[in-house]
C-alpha cells in the first residue's frame, strides 16, 4: 500500500511539473520581457561550481536557489555566507553578498518518546551592489556631481520537509526589491521543488524546482515624476508617469544524478543485501563520483541543458565542476543570419568549484563540521565570477 502510494504521489508531482513545463517552454520572442534578473543568480559557491545541474544532487543551506526541497536534509543547524565577485574586472566594482541560516524542527512524541521530524526552516538574505555611480542628466550628460548606489536585493523565507526517506519537498517567499535613490519596485516570488531518492543507496536521484512565480512588478517613486507647466496658465505641477509593469523571470528545471559509491573495506566484504539492511547511503561511503544533469526551462529566454560531475571524499572534500549549453533553434542555426546567432545567457560554459571541510567534532561524538567553498564561473563579458564562501553545520 504504501509503495502504491508512493508511486501514485510521484506520477502526480511530474504531471503537474509537465503542466507547467508546456506552458512555460522558452520563447525566443519573448526574451528581455521579464525583469528582476538578479533572481537567476546563484550566489552560492557550493553550487555555483555545479553550473545549473545540482537541482537533483544539492542538498543543505545552499539549496535555497537550486531546489529548496534540498533544505529538508538540514536536521539540526546550518549558517552560510557567499561573497561574489561579479563579473571580475568591470569598472562597477559589481559583489554579491548572500547569507542564509536553516533549522531543523523537531518535537517528542509523550506516547513513544520518539523525535518527529517538522521539517526545516530557513532565512536567507541577498544583496547586490553596484559601488557608486555617478549620476548624469539631460543638461549634464558628464556628470552633475551627484553619485547613487542601485540596490537589488531579496529577503527568502524557506521551507522544506522530508516526508519519507525518498521525497523531500519546499516552498520558498521572497521578498523582491529593486532601488536607486528616488525609484523602488517591490514583488513577491514563490519557488516549489521536490526531489525524489532512489536505488539501493539512495544513490539515483530526481529533482524538479518552479521558480520565480509571481505577480507582476512596477517601479515607482519621485524618478519618474516631471515639472510640467499647464496649458494656458503660468502655474507648474508634478506628473508622475506611469512605468509599465514587467513579469518575474519564472523558469523550470528538472534534473537527474546518480551516485557512484565506493566504501570502506569493511562494507566491502559485506553482501549486497547486508549492506542494504544495515541502511548505508552515500553518507556512508568514502568515495564518491556523481553525474549529474539537468533541463532549464526558461519562460523568457532560451531554454539551457547543464552537465555536471563531482568527486566527494567522505564529507571533507568536493571538488566538482560543470557545463552549461544554451539551445537555439534550427532557424536560427541554419538561417541566412546565423552569423548573428548570440548567446542570451552570460555565463559562457564552464564552471567549476572546490570545497574543503574541518570536523568541529571527534570521531563518533558528532557530525558538526565546518566548510570553505570556492567556485569560478566563465563568463561572455568581462573575467567571470568568482565566489567565497563558507559554512558551518552544527
Amino acid at each position: 500500500m504504501k509503495k502504491t502510494y508512493k508511486t501514485l504521489l510521484i506520477c502526480i508531482m511530474l504531471g503537474f511539473f509537465a503542466v507547467a513545463f508546456t506552458a512555460m517552454a522558452g520563447n525566443r520572442d519573448r526574451s528581455g520581457q521579464s525583469g528582476a534578473q538578479h533572481l537567476l543568480v546563484d550566489p552560492w559557491a557550493h553550487t555555483a561550481g555545479w553550473g545549473s545541474c545540482g537541482v537533483a544532487e544539492t542538498r543543505g543551506l545552499e539549496s535555497i536557489f537550486s531546489n529548496i526541497a534540498g533544505v529538508a536534509f538540514t536536521k539540526k543547524t546550518e549558517i552560510a555566507y557567499t561573497r561574489t565577485q561579479y563579473f571580475t574586472g568591470n569598472d562597477g566594482g559589481i559583489n554579491i553578498n548572500a547569507f542564509g541560516i536553516a533549522q531543523g524542527l523537531t518535537y517528542k512524541n509523550k506516547e513513544t518518546g520518539r523525535k518527529v521530524d517538522l521539517g526545516t526552516i530557513a532565512i536567507s538574505v541577498f544583496a547586490m551592489g553596484f559601488g557608486d555611480i555617478n549620476a548624469t542628466t539631460v543638461v549634464q550628460p558628464d556628470g552633475d556631481g551627484g553619485i547613487f548606489s542601485p540596490k537589488l536585493n531579496y529577503i527568502g523565507i524557506h521551507y522544506a520537509k522530508s516526508f519519507n526517506r525518498f521525497i523531500h519537498g519546499g516552498v520558498s517567499f521572497k521578498i523582491v526589491n529593486e532601488s536607486i535613490t528616488d525609484i523602488r519596485s517591490n514583488g513577491i516570488a514563490i519557488d516549489v521543488g521536490v526531489q525524489y531518492l532512489s536505488g539501493p543507496y539512495e544513490n539515483f536521484k530526481i529533482g524538479v524546482a518552479l521558480r520565480n512565480l509571481g505577480l507582476p512588478m512596477r517601479y515607482k517613486g519621485d524618478g519618474i515624476a516631471q515639472k510640467v507647466v499647464v496649458d494656458g496658465t503660468s502655474f507648474t505641477s508634478i506628473s508622475e508617469a506611469r512605468a509599465a509593469e514587467f513579469e518575474l523571470p519564472a523558469l523550470l528545471t528538472i534534473g537527474v544524478s546518480y551516485d557512484f559509491l565506493i566504501f570502506s573495506e569493511e562494507y566491502q566484504l559485506m553482501s549486497k543485501q547486508d549492506r542494504k539492511d544495515e541502511g548505508l547511503t552515500r553518507n556512508d561511503a568514502i568515495h564518491r563520483i556523481t553525474l549529474a544533469g539537468s533541463f532549464i526551462a526558461n519562460a523568457y529566454s532560451r531554454d539551457n541543458f547543464a552537465i555536471g560531475i563531482e568527486y566527494g571524499f567522505m564529507k571533507y572534500f568536493q571538488v566538482r565542476a560543470g557545463y552549461l549549453i544554451e539551445s537555439f533553434s534550427k532557424k536560427e542555426i541554419e538561417g541566412k543570419n546565423r552569423i548573428f546567432v548570440n548567446h542570451e545567457s552570460i555565463y559562457l560554459g564552464p564552471s567549476a568549484g572546490v570545497t574543503v571541510g574541518i570536523p568541529l567534532a571527534k570521531k563518533g561524538k558528532g557530525n558538526q563540521i565546518l566548510q570553505f567553498d570556492y567556485a569560478y564561473r566563465f563568463t561572455n563579458l568581462w573575467q567571470g565570477n568568482h565566489y567565497i564562501g563558507v559554512k558551518i553545520a552544527l
